[in-house]
């Protein structure tokens, strides 16, 4: 019998009863998590290339641009494609299909759209409309950030009111913020791209985890109607960058998870057999259907049961959506990319012996905290903090000693870990020995990564 996933043994050890019970419920939250779209919102002001950008990262033109009247809308996965539209007043119409004249004809303060796109199996994608207004804008960005995973700013310089707004963004989702230099094909040249990219770095680098260039109706036309995609010019309209770094997201969350789960079982469930015999009756949450290789990818996507307003709305403060469960995370993620950053073959070879010297530091304390999980009187929180923080602590030594300047951020990454434990110190939760090891988990990918690159 092959051998489980992580997922398969969490599924398991809840359905029959493994689990305490003040454990089973965050346990079935994380089990939720691994069906979970990851939520990507586009911000930015009024004609910056959101939609394009939205239809670029759907695969095809779905959403049109320019149509008069339309509010924020979200897109997600349903197997028939049909549009919720939220009115003013509260109430909701269906749309069968997917017409965006007919939906905008209803004068709605919010849109939901189903569709049944490969790529919505992965991800959900909401583009944020609001008043060139900065005050309403700034509600528009506080109520969209509730529902978000990422956060893309499209912007064609990022001036100093978009700034502004920007300031309000929660810390959590700039960990996981990418600034677009978007219409990047009506620039002269890379040449004057580089320019404008070295700018924003300069200017607000620290605030997103990348800043990409991308030219949305480049690539769109690259991609074309059929299936011979124009390759050279989809690389070099950035589309690429951009995809890559959403399946970068993805991964990352997916990661989080199965970490969190994992820990879980570590603690609860390490010496239980997950190898059911067949005579044991199996439950609806054992039993899977055969996928079929032509069969799309199917999630759920129940309808919203509260009333959804528009943040363009200047009159009605913006209302959060309806709630989705809050997808697991792990610390914040130290930023490991910077625009312009890049090895050398004369400082790869050294940086790559750093980084598996700081693994191997990080492999000696994560097995003590992982044997203190399973021992008879495993270790207390301020314990279990010392030694995370110690680990932590060892690291900047051995990543200074000669490192090329491609490992700042990867070591600025390590300082942020260490103000985390700061203020899991403060906090001291029940869970604090889990999120310690947490921390050196993600601290882990993050340097196992930079070392794939330093390859």
């Amino acid at each position: 019998m092959p051998k489980k996933s992580t997922r398969e043994k969490l599924e398991f050890a809840i359905s029959t009863g493994l689990l305490p019970a003040e454990v089973a419920k965050p346990a079935a939250n994380i089990l939720k998590g691994f069906d979970m779209p990851l939520r990507v919102v586009l911000l930015g002001a009024s004609g910056a290339g959101k939609t394009a950008v939205l239809n670029l990262l759907l695969g095809q033109n779905m959403v049109p641009d320019g149509v008069d009247g339309m509010p924020s809308v979200k897109l997600e996965f349903g197997i028939e494609p049909k549009m919720l539209c939220t009115l003013p007043d509260g109430s909701k119409k269906i749309i069968g299909g997917i017409d965006f004249e007919a939906c905008a004809g209803l004068k709605p303060a919010f849109v939901t759209v189903q569709a049944n796109l490969p790529a919505l199996a992965k991800i959900s994608v909401m583009e944020v409309v609001a008043p060139d207004d900065p005050e309403q804008q700034q509600k528009a960005v506080s109520w969209a950030c509730k529902q978000a995973d990422v956060v893309i700013w499209c912007s064609t310089d990022f001036t100093k009111d978009e700034q502004d707004i920007w300031d309000i963004v929660p810390d959590r989702l700039k960990d996981h913020g990418f600034l677009l230099l978007t219409k990047t094909d009506q620039l002269m040249g890379q040449a004057e791209i580089n320019t404008r990219l070295a700018t924003l770095s300069r200017i607000c680098g620290d605030e997103f985890l990348r800043i990409l260039p991308i030219s949305a109706k480049l690539a769109l036309e690259a991609r074309g109607t059929g299936r011979n995609i124009n390759l050279n010019l989809f690389k070099s309209s950035g589309a690429t960058g951009l995809i890559s770094a959403i399946k970068g997201q993805i991964e990352e969350a997916q990661r989080a998870i199965s970490d969190n789960a994992e820990q879980i079982l570590a603690r609860y469930c390490r010496d239980c057999d997950y190898q059911e015999s067949e005579t044991e009756v199996e439950t609806p949450s054992q039993v899977s259907e055969p996928e079929h290789k032509d069969s799309p990818v199917q999630v759920d996507t129940p309808e919203p049961e509260q009333t959804i307003t528009s943040p363009r709305m200047a009159e009605v403060p913006p209302v959060e959506a309806p709630a989705e469960p809050e997808r697991p995370r792990t610390a914040a993620a130290p930023k490991l990319e910077v625009v312009g950053s890049s090895y050398t073959d004369k400082s790869a070879n050294k940086d790559k012996v750093l980084l598996e010297e700081a693994l191997a530091v990080l492999s000696v304390y994560e097995r003590d905290l992982i044997a203190s999980l399973d021992h008879p009187e495993p270790w207390d929180d301020d314990q279990a903090l010392q030694v995370c923080e110690e680990a932590i602590a060892m690291l900047p030594g051995v990543l200074e000693d000669g490192a090329s300047s491609a490992l700042t951020d990867v070591i600025a990454g390590v300082y942020d870990a260490q103000d985390t434990l700061i203020l899991m110190q403060h906090e001291q939760t029940e869970t604090v020995t889990d999120d310690a090891l947490t921390l050196l988990l993600q601290v882990r990918r993050d340097i196992e990564s930079m070392l794939v690159r330093a390859a």
